[in-house]
């Protein structure tokens, strides 16, 4: 299949539209909000337009809620130069508890690591599933095929699954702008809340976090919430593969950068410099919220004006704090106590001709911010907890004139990017301040060379590459699913393999044992097989033109057991050992077991964690069995167990960590069946090949045959394998009619 590089639309669904309106003659003119999304997707859409972009045809279409929204039905008359707008009207009292409630008052206190401030309301829940389901119903106008679908943060976390149930082959893509929790943090969240949420989530193609960190709190969240199997990053549900992956946001470098030299920025340069008058400026801006660190941000400064008492009268900080929810309570009381605390240090260290601290509450226009940026010798960057972060890289793109130094919150997203700065826990009120005052001596060298390195990263992965790399990334895993895609065995597709076996002179069936020849059972040695199935496997094995192969897990003393006297070839242990029909068995590896020592004593403690667990020891492997535990606290265990082991064995490359029907089996990656059936190949050339297994490690099989080779997996899990078939019976029908064929 030809890989995906374009689509028709880019139809963006995040909660707020990007623009506010105005009435004019011509009709509804848009005025752009404030925001780091919104500016990303603006610069976005310029660039797409100025370099038609292969990605995408036309205007990207953004659907969101309005601030002023104009009354009218007709969405075309809302007109704007980068975008097509699709209004979501929601109701006062919905949006109240939607927005307002669940989304500001349990997701963001809970996501930003405040749980104390977390509200659990039913009432807030049942708004937030109503508002996205109201989105979806708007967007499911508009969605055309081709069109790739953006949703964006924490306000739309169910919105993709329900798009997925109306339009099932859509391209959906999520990005999460706020960080991810760990799965402690997420676990407060009620039962079924969390569920939704991580099914919601699943919903998407990709999913975009912004650091390596929040994409891995998401995957365990995700073990510890469903039974999905998770591989590096992709994770393998029901019906498709998705990946989880991280895309720091970056921004328009060249923008700022090149802002430094306008004259409007200019001019604020000369009035600012005036004002400081050759002392130091620190700056700091951040809108009012109290994940942003306002007030540790002033308890470090203080301390810093306590221990360092020759700057005094010789820097200023320039504290802006941004407009924002202020009418809300807690953000009312907060910017009290803000205000309350600059005034006492101001009253407590200024003097007639020097004031330590120059407070703003105001929004700064782009020519001050980035004259500010520009001039500052420190800019002080200390959130508590934050996604990214855009004002850092803001910060660094705009050291032009002064070079100054970024002192940076280790909480912010940004730190994994920009590790050139000077790092600080923004708790520490002592790290601050030395912080501080290391930064305002810092040797103008080591300042430039900190800013050369983080320049070159934000220049190179910028707002742009942010963007075509999630978009890349989206059509990789579509062509992963398509590769992966369920195509059940119909009438036509069993006469095609009927026809061609007949047609064959040279054939091999590879047969699964577990799941595949026999239904599980409590123990695995309660699973032999039936009169009836051996009867059919003695049939086709009977036959000179064919060579019956049973490829599984089991030991080779069941294998045995199970097909004594039976003319077939036996793959024991993955691969382990092979019993070619008539011989001995052989092993085709030799390895060290004495690792068992180190891994058998985990293994018995989680048998001790979980009732019904028990462990099954082979020559090449240790597994562990949870198919008679209780499901919940199973899937609790198993995730505590894979996660202990995988720490374990990470250093080990010839170790894998392999999962089956309700087992988990720790084994040496130097064989598998893939490499069993490769073995067996050698010796022959078929011109007619049937693989059927029924779990993840049968994909090695599926993955190491010949395109021609008729594949097969029971169950409706996406595989490499062509087909899928539904049940045991099925397969074994298919098969008897196989034996009756010539």
């Amino acid at each position: 299949m030809e890989k995906i590089t374009h689509f028709e639309r880019l139809v963006i669904a995040a909660y707020r539209l990007p623009f506010k309106f105005t009435k004019t003659n011509k009709g509804y003119k848009a005025v752009q909000n404030s925001g780091g999304l919104v500016s990303a997707i603006l610069a976005l859409s310029e660039k797409l337009q100025q370099t038609k972009s292969e990605f995408i045809d036309s205007k990207i279409v953004w659907a969101g809620i309005g601030d002023n929204l104009p009354k009218t039905s007709n969405a075309k008359e809302i007109k704007n130069e980068h975008f097509e707008i699709v209004p979501v009207e929601i109701s006062q009292r919905t949006n109240e508890l939607f927005y307002g409630g669940f989304c500001n008052d349990l997701l963001w206190p809970l996501f930003h690591y405040f749980p104390s401030y977390c509200v659990f309301n039913e009432t807030y829940y049942e708004a937030y599933r109503e508002a996205n389901a109201q989105f979806c119903d708007e967007l499911i106008k508009i969605i055309k095929p081709g069109d790739f679908i953006w949703i964006h943060d924490y306000q739309l976390l169910l919105l993709p699954e329900m798009i997925r149930q109306k339009i099932p082959d859509a391209t959906i893509g999520f990005f999460l702008h706020i960080p991810f929790p760990s799965f402690e943090l997420f676990r407060l969240l009620p039962r079924d809340w969390r569920k939704a949420i991580i099914d919601g989530m699943l919903g998407a193609d990709m999913l975009g976090f912004h650091t390596h960190d929040y994409t891995q709190h998401f995957i365990k969240c995700v073990k510890r919430t469903t039974s999905y199997e998770c591989r590096q990053n992709v994770i393998y549900t029901h019906h498709k593969l998705v990946k989880a992956e991280a895309f720091p946001i970056g921004i328009d470098y060249e923008k700022f950068n090149t802002a430094c030299f306008k004259k409007k920025t200019v001019t604020v340069k000369l009035k600012v410099k005036e004002i400081l008058s050759g002392q130091k400026l620190i700056f700091s801006v951040d809108r009012l919220d109290y994940s942003k660190g306002l007030l540790s941000r002033l308890a470090g400064y203080e301390t810093f004006l306590e221990k360092y008492p020759q700057w005094h009268g010789k820097v200023m900080f320039n504290f802006v704090v941004v407009p924002s929810r202020d009418q809300i309570k807690k953000y009312k009381e907060m910017k009290k106590e803000i205000e309350s605390t600059v005034g006492r240090i101001n009253g407590k260290y200024s003097s007639l001709s020097w004031r330590p601290i120059v407070y703003q509450y105001k929004s700064l226009s782009f020519n001050e911010l980035v004259a500010l940026y520009d001039l500052s010798d420190v800019g002080l960057i200390t959130p508590l907890r934050d996604g990214m972060n855009l004002v850092a890289k803001e910060y660094v793109a705009c050291q032009v004139e002064n070079e100054g130094v970024l002192i940076l919150s280790e909480m912010a997203g940004a730190a994994d990017e920009l590790s050139e700065a000077i790092l600080i826990n923004p708790f520490d009120h002592i790290e601050m301040a030395e912080a501080i005052a290391t930064a305002l001596t810092m040797d103008p060298t080591e300042k430039h060379e900190r800013l050369e390195k983080m320049k070159y990263r934000i220049i190179h992965y910028n707002v742009f590459s942010w963007a075509f790399d999630f978009f890349n990334q989206t059509f990789d895993i579509k062509q992963q699913q398509h590769s992966m895609k369920t195509t059940f065995i119909d009438e036509i597709i069993t006469e095609n393999i009927v026809s061609n076996y007949k047609n064959a002179n040279h054939r091999i069936l590879f047969l699964d044992y577990d799941g595949t020849l026999v239904p599980f059972a409590k123990f695995p040695e309660l699973a032999t097989i039936t009169q009836h199935t051996l009867k059919v496997i003695r049939q086709l094995s009977i036959d000179q033109k064919n060579k019956i192969v049973i490829i599984s897990g089991r030991n080779k003393e069941f294998l045995d057991q199970q097909f004594a006297n039976t003319n077939v070839t036996l793959v024991a242990e993955h691969g382990y050992f092979i019993k070619v029909a008539g011989k001995e068995w052989k092993s085709t590896i030799k390895t060290d077991t004495t690792w068992k020592e180190t891994i058998r004593p985990i293994l018995t403690e989680f048998v001790n964690r979980c009732e019904g667990t028990f462990i099954e020891e082979k020559t090449g492997s240790l597994a562990w069995h949870y198919r008679n535990a209780d499901s919940d606290n199973a899937k609790i265990r198993l995730h505590e167990l894979r996660d202990k082991l995988a720490e374990l064995i990470r250093h080990k490359t010839d170790f894998e960590i392999l999962e089956g029907h309700k087992v988990l089996e720790i084994k040496s990656g130097r064989y598998d069946k893939g490499g069993a059936a490769n073995y067996l190949l050698k010796s022959m050339h078929p011109d007619f090949i049937l693989a059927v297994g029924d779990d993840r490690t049968d994909e090695f099989l599926f993955k190491t045959l010949p395109k021609n080779a008729y594949t097969i997996r029971i169950g409706s899990s996406p595989s490499l394998a062509k087909y899928n078939i539904t049940s045991i019976p099925l397969m074994m029908k298919l098969l008897k009619e196989l034996t009756t064929s010539d």
